[in-house]
């Protein structure tokens, strides 16, 4: 299998606070049985991902502080890596040096709460990312970040958190990177709020249960 020195990082929260804006509408239960079935599904499209049946991601790794969530992710295929910073951007550093360090040349970093996403949208966004050193694939309202492609994998530093997308276009602005922004509508879908609850039909049936001791 080769992608091309591609490696893949999926970021989950631990789940006992997961998706805390859900709070008023599902139990914290269900907020993780939510959060593992995307995770779940992340995973399988990005390592499902293909072109004349070779993988377009070399490795998925999940990097979490929780134990639950990095079981899951080893039984479908992904590497666990156990977070021991706090932090999303914390996170993915980690996750960054574990890639380095298995001689990553690209680093794709998708979140866990995405429940459309699907293959090819993975493929039609590292296809749009060639030739750039940052392709960024923004949210619905044109300000966070649901997707970044860095070549190297170091060649801008982790800025989510409110307005992500502009900060990481500025980044590469200001090292004179080649940069591609690529909107996917699967890919923009996020889920966070009541109204992204409401929008995905399939939510409250997808596996939303608890699974061993949260």
């Amino acid at each position: 299998m080769s992608g091309a020195g591609v490696f893949a990082v999926v970021p989950v929260k631990d789940l006992r606070g997961t998706k805390s804006r859900l709070a008023p509408i599902i139990d914290p239960c269900a907020r993780a049985g939510l959060t593992l079935y995307m995770m779940r599904r992340v995973v399988k499209r990005l390592i499902e991902a293909e072109v004349d049946e070779v993988r377009v991601v070399d490795e998925v790794c999940v990097v979490s502080p929780d134990g639950v969530v990095l079981e899951e992710a080893k039984e479908i295929g992904a590497t666990p890596l156990f977070q021991r910073s706090e932090g999303l951007n914390p996170a993915l550093e980690e996750g960054r040096d574990f890639a380095l360090g298995k001689g990553a040349s690209s680093l794709l970093v998708v979140p866990a709460d995405l429940p459309l996403v699907e293959g090819e949208d993975i493929l039609a966004f590292l296809e749009s990312a060639k030739g750039s050193s940052v392709a960024i694939a923004p949210d619905g309202a044109g300000t966070g970040t649901n997707a970044l492609l860095l070549s190297p994998p170091d060649a801008i530093p982790f800025l989510f958190g409110p307005g992500s997308f502009e900060r990481h276009a500025a980044a590469a602005r200001e090292r004179g990177l080649p940069t591609e922004v690529f909107g996917i509508p699967r890919l923009a879908f996020d889920l966070d709020t009541a109204e992204d609850f409401a929008r995905f039909d399939g939510a409250r049936t997808a596996g939303m249960h608890c699974e061993g001791n949260l």
